[in-house]
């Protein structure tokens, strides 16, 4: 009876290791009796440890109960898991058997013959759950003990995982789902979460059959569609396939689900779209937009995937994320080709990047936090622009491209990005070229029928022919005034422009109006020059009133500037980027000067009408002399501008304008400063005045000091007779002015009573004693007070502070600072430059500009004649003209929008590497 049953458990064993995969054990009828040291439950309650041998050759076991095989070499299971040995006594048996045990009944009957009472831990169970459903063996499902670690939140999503990847099989992903549905209230609040993990390892796996397969799962159960969102799920997995740049999937799932026709459905307050209706700032396209991932989002934007910008955004890190993805090339490029080539949906990409990098730049500078996003933003929208630039295969691709050849369009492409400061795009040397050459020749301008009367290019001009051609405007300058008379529209040109006089053609190149402008200031500062030697009465009045023509038009010009830019905006102007592109250092410069000019031509004029002998008028006159003064400063320190355009000057005078903002922080830092050390050192002189005969003051002297430490470093401290607004001696001034009829200034400062001595005090203590001390004279001082001498003490600290901060400190400083300036400028130094050079010349690009001073105010008259001749008395002629401008224009553009798609075919944008961790967003519009 004892030897049936110990066969029969010896079976049971037999059959539980060939379930857990083990070596068999040894019958004990084959041990040796000799060394077995009894029945079989006596060495297995025991010591025993189990050895695994490796090549499967038959085992013994040894009198103390191991199984031993000297052929091989002996391993236990933790050697084989990598892990720490812990193979003593039943622990290696235990570490054999418990990391392929995946069913309770086989861990109760290890238990019960392994009965040393190891305890077990939960890992080896995970690890057997693991082995189990990649094996698709999950009868574990069905037993109670394993729902503790299936509740596991982690460890439910690493088991959806592994079945997703491994099994690849919908029977087996579908089970396990189903028992987190019904398990427990832990597993069904963790749902959503398994769910979403099963459909991004479908993804990630590319398996387009499992994951339509996981979606009609999602589709068809009841269960599901009461616990989660479908419709988000299937979002969720358009994220997931846009992460993993899958085309293939994302087609797949966006097709499903426009065949299954989605409704809207309404979740928790959140309204999510159908897929048929048109998706506004979803996650999916996001991530894809913003990583420039053009292949994918060229598929979400035909299947309705939109961006749209919100401004009543509040988070800045969404605001970011959503400016980043509709500023991508990737999404402006998928939006121009879902139109066509004549649609009135086209937009120019060029420009659309134009106007985000300009919009980048401008929160970069209000949003210092967030500088370095949107400096990524800015230079992706630029270099994309120059990478289109760069597939120009000849000049008149070039010209298309930048627009140069249509002068009608005040928004080229060229002009926006001088304008925006697109320096990287301007500096190319494509665009280099032609911009030069329109400036030098002037022939691309097609708004009216005159022709370039020179074919030469102002850079290959020798030094000499430079010159010659200077020369040769100058007749031309005088003869402006004749322009407006000579419009085209009064005087239309026929065959080849024989009506045309010679020097209209001449005012058409904008290399000549930039010369006609460079002599008009040159008459300019020669009328200052002349003002300031004071001429005589009969030639004032004609300075005056040349000064006062020149002044009005320059202002008048600047005023045009503001007015063309402010028309560049269109309907709806960007009062930001106005600001940007009109509030320029030059610009403010000249509206500084115009100021002063304005304002001082004024009271000059107010000096000519009240002259008259009983009114007194000479602080006006001084105050019109005053402001005169600054704007003469300002006139002639303009003439540098002109060095821009030389390579050798043109750093230097960019570096100038970099440093004035250093300077500016510096001085604001030096007052504060000087402010809090002169208001103390002041206070404490000031104890030391006169209350009575109101003098010794010492505030204003005190301010002066302590200001030219700034242009003279380390002076001694200051005295108080230094600083104090002391009397001067009588008897001195007397014995000076006895007999002279004038006295020199400086000849009075020996007479400062700087010491004041009480003279009755002195007579006293000479009297009673023939010598006096130095001590005894100080009791007679009558302008110190009681304990004076600790004020003298008190201020040369503060002056030693004071000076180490200005001289040492804020001015080593301010070196460093404009050194760094410099740096900057220096190392992009011919992008600054050439950039700078250009953007001298484009005011000079418009022919309708403002003729230049004395003739701006006859530009007035020009403007007449245009308003006339678009009347109706002109309406045929002026029919038969702008047909064929119109025709023109028409045809530039259809060619510029075929260049247009051409390059983007052969430039697609290029994705971004991701940085970090992909984490699934929850797709939630309300928060877009």
């Amino acid at each position: 009876m004892t030897s049936n049953k110990s066969s029969a458990e010896l079976k049971g064993i037999s059959a539980l290791l060939e379930t857990l995969a083990l070596p068999r054990l040894a019958d004990p009828a084959r041990f040796d009796p000799s060394v077995s040291t009894g029945s079989l439950s006596s060495p297995l309650c025991g010591s025993q440890d189990l050895l695994v041998g490796k090549n499967g050759l038959e085992s013994s076991l040894s009198a103390n109960g191991h199984v031993l095989n000297k052929e091989t070499v002996r391993e236990c299971a933790c050697t084989r898991q990598n892990e720490h040995c812990i193979c003593s006594g039943n622990g290696l048996a235990m570490s054999a058997l418990y990391p392929e045990m995946r069913f309770s009944w086989e861990i109760k009957s290890v238990d019960a013959l392994f009965c040393n009472g190891l305890t077990r831990f939960g890992d080896l169970s995970k690890e057997g759950i693991l082995q189990a459903i990649k094996d698709g063996d999950l009868r574990f499902l069905q037993d109670e003990t394993n729902l503790p670690l299936l509740s596991e939140k982690t460890f439910s999503k690493e088991c959806v995982r592994v079945c997703v990847k491994e099994t690849r099989e919908m029977k087996n992903i579908e089970e396990l789902l189903d028992f987190f549905l019904v398990a427990n209230n832990e597993t069904r609040r963790n749902v959503t979460g398994l769910i979403k993990e099963a459909i991004n390892s479908s993804v990630k796996v590319a398996d387009d059959v499992l994951v339509i397969g996981i979606l009609e799962y999602l589709q068809s159960d009841k269960k599901i569609k009461t616990l989660t969102d479908t419709a988000e799920l299937v979002e969720d997995a358009v994220y997931a396939a846009a992460v993993e740049q899958s085309s293939d999937t994302l087609n797949s799932i966006l097709k499903w689900s426009q065949n299954n026709k989605m409704k809207k459905i309404v979740n928790k307050g959140k309204v999510f779209s159908g897929i048929r209706g048109l998706k506004i700032n979803c996650s999916s396209i996001i991530y894809a937009a913003k990583r420039n991932d053009y292949d994918r989002v060229k598929i979400l934007y035909r299947h309705g995937y939109r961006l749209q910008r919100c401004d009543t955004m509040t988070d800045p890190l969404k605001k970011i994320e959503l400016f980043k993805a509709l500023a991508s090339p990737a999404y402006i490029v998928a939006s121009l080709e879902n139109s066509n080539e004549v649609s009135s949906d086209f937009f120019c990409p060029v420009k659309m990047c134009f106007e985000f990098a300009c919009e980048a730049n401008f929160r970069k500078s209000t949003i210092p936090e967030y500088k370095r996003e949107y400096a990524e933003i800015e230079n992706r929208c630029e270099d994309y622009a120059i990478s289109l630039l760069e597939q120009c295969e000849d000049l008149r691709e070039v010209e298309t491209f930048i627009q140069t050849r249509n002068s009608g369009n005040k928004d080229s492409n060229y002009i926006l990005a001088i304008l925006d400061s697109r320096m990287k795009f301007v500096a190319h040397e494509r665009f280099q070229y032609v911009m030069l050459k329109k400036f030098g020749i002037g022939e691309t301008e097609i708004e009216d029928d005159f022709d370039a009367y020179t074919n030469a290019l102002w850079i290959d001009m020798p030094m000499f022919s430079r010159i010659l051609h200077v020369f040769k405007q100058i007749p031309c300058y005088f003869l402006l005034f004749l322009y407006p008379f000579f419009y085209p529209c009064i005087f239309p040109s026929k065959g080849n422009n024989t009506m045309a006089p010679w020097f209209c053609k001449e005012w058409r190149v904008p290399l000549n109006r930039a010369i006609y402008t460079a002599f008009s200031y040159c008459i300019f500062i020669s009328l200052i020059l002349c003002y300031v030697y004071e001429p005589p009465v009969p030639y004032i009045y004609w300075v005056d009133g040349l000064l006062a023509i020149f002044i009005t038009s320059y202002s008048l010009r600047d005023i045009g500037t503001a007015f063309f830019l402010w028309r560049l905006e269109g309907p709806k102007p960007n009062k930001s980027r106005f600001k940007k592109r009109y509030f320029t250092f030059w610009n403010n410069y000249n509206i500084v000067m115009d100021m002063f000019f304005m304002i001082g031509l004024i009271i000059r004029t107010l000096d000519y009408i009240i002259n008259e002998e009983n009114v007194d008028i000479s602080a006006l006159s001084s105050a019109g002399r005053i402001l005169w003064g600054i704007a003469f400063t300002f006139a002639i320190i303009k003439i540098i501008k002109i060095g821009i355009a030389s390579k050798y000057f043109g750093p230097i005078i960019l570096s100038i304008n970099a440093m004035m903002k250093d300077v500016c922080m510096f001085l604001i830092t030096f007052f504060v400063i000087m402010l809090a050390f002169s208001c103390g050192v002041s206070y404490m002189f000031n104890y030391l005045q006169d209350e009575e005969l109101d003098m010794g003051s010492s505030t204003g002297g005190v301010f002066t000091y302590f200001f030219w430490v700034l242009l003279q470093p380390f002076r001694g401290n200051p005295d108080y007779d230094k600083v104090a607004d002391l009397p001067y001696d009588t008897n001195c001034l007397s014995s000076i002015a006895n007999g002279v009829d004038e006295i020199n200034i400086k000849s009075i400062a020996k007479c400062r009573m700087e010491t004041m001595y009480n003279t009755a005090c002195m007579a006293k203590k000479m009297n009673d004693s023939m010598k006096v001390s130095k001590d005894d004279l100080a009791e007679c001082i009558i302008s110190r007070r009681q304990g004076s001498e600790n004020l003298q003490t008190a201020v040369v600290p503060m002056w030693v502070v004071y000076q180490f901060l200005v001289s040492v400190v804020l001015l080593r400083i301010l070196i460093v600072m404009m050194t760094i300036t410099y740096r900057k400028i220096y190392d992009n130094l011919d992008t600054q430059w050439k950039y700078a050079r250009l953007y001298l010349a484009i005011q000079f690009f418009d022919p309708d500009s403002l003729l230049p001073p004395p003739f701006t105010f006859l530009t007035l008259i020009m403007y007449l004649i245009r308003a006339v001749a678009k009347s109706n008395c002109m309406a045929s002629q002026r029919s038969t003209n702008s047909n064929k401008r119109y025709k023109q224009c028409a045809a530039i553009d259809i060619e510029y929008r075929s260049l247009i798609f051409s390059f983007i075919d052969n430039v697609k944008p290029e994705p971004e590497s991701p940085k970090g961790k992909n984490i699934t967003p929850v797709f939630d519009i309300s928060q877009y």
